[in-house]
């Protein structure tokens, strides 16, 4: 790899967040969710692509679970994304970072945390919804200090990146037209922000490895300048137009080149598979986290 390009990549990243695309960019929405709501013990296992031109680069990966705690009272959802850097880019672009947040079955938000290493930033955040009336944090990183704000109207719904996610997914996309703008609120870095999507309607999309195709209903994110993202990217995500409502690609502009995540595998593992792999990916970011602290 030579110079300039290993430069003009790594400002790509650093811009992107790109091994954080996957856990923050599957769309948000303020619509009614559908009656299918989250499946427990499912599992999502996806691979982030980077391309420019003729090259093409497999650089990370990300796994999303979700889980009902029977033994809540309030039946609570808890949902976790897991992204990390494959081993021969760790070099470059070290990432191993954890996503969790449990909800009501209304996707309430009760808590959010966001813990782990993403290129040259360490995370160590942890949020409190506090009944709808404020969002209090503890910031143990040097980029975000603890604090708190307070909701204006006392029913704002404020979602964190988790739930949105599985909100999203609970869209009726097949009651709106092409075009079709929603909006919501989304707490990210400690700030709130007014977001929106748009639908843009439905699509065939083939898997270019397995070559099969599904009908997709596609929606575009606004992206939010933070951490993460820098404004003005344009981002489309691929959601199976069926029941499962899968998320099955989203590709991104960069600075230079685009990235591109799919979807490599689905399933439904029982509650202590599930727990067994969480617990596994705790060990993996804690030990990654503490050698690059």
């Amino acid at each position: 790899m030579n110079a300039f390009f290993a430069s003009a990549l790594k400002k790509t990243l650093l811009h992107s967040g790109v091994f954080s695309l996957l856990l923050l960019t599957t769309p948000f929405s303020l619509a009614q969710p559908s009656a299918n709501g989250p499946i427990n013990g499912e599992r999502l296992d996806f691979v982030i692509t980077y391309e420019w031109g003729p090259l093409y680069l497999e650089v990370g990966n990300a796994t999303f679970t979700t889980l009902l705690n029977p033994n809540d009272p309030r039946s609570l959802w808890s949902f976790e994304g897991w992204g990390t850097s494959q081993s021969h880019w760790n070099w470059f672009y070290p990432v191993n970072s954890i996503y969790s947040s449990t909800a009501d079955k209304h996707f309430q938000p009760h808590q959010f945390s966001r813990k782990g290493i993403e290129g040259s930033h360490a995370y160590d955040r942890a949020y409190q919804f506090n009944e709808g009336f404020s969002i209090s944090w503890i910031g143990n990183d040097d980029e975000l200090s603890s604090g708190e704000v307070t909701l204006f109207e006392s029913k704002t719904t404020v979602m964190d990146v988790m739930t949105a996610v599985h909100w999203c997914r609970q869209i009726p996309w097949d009651t709106y037209s092409e075009g079709k703008v929603l909006k919501m609120d989304l707490i990210l870095d400690g700030e709130i922000h007014q977001t929106n999507i748009q639908f843009l309607g439905i699509e065939t999309w083939t898997d270019p490895d397995s070559h099969e195709s599904y009908e997709c209903w596609i929606i575009q994110p606004q992206l939010i300048e933070g951490t993460v993202f820098k404004a003005g990217d344009l981002m489309q995500v691929f959601v199976t137009a069926d029941e499962q409502r899968l998320p099955v690609f989203i590709e991104t502009e960069l600075i230079i080149g685009s990235a591109k995540i799919f979807l490599t595998d689905h399933s439904i593992l029982s509650p202590s598979k599930i727990q067994g792999f969480r617990a596994e990916s705790v060990v993996s970011r804690n030990q990654f986290f503490s050698r690059k602290k």
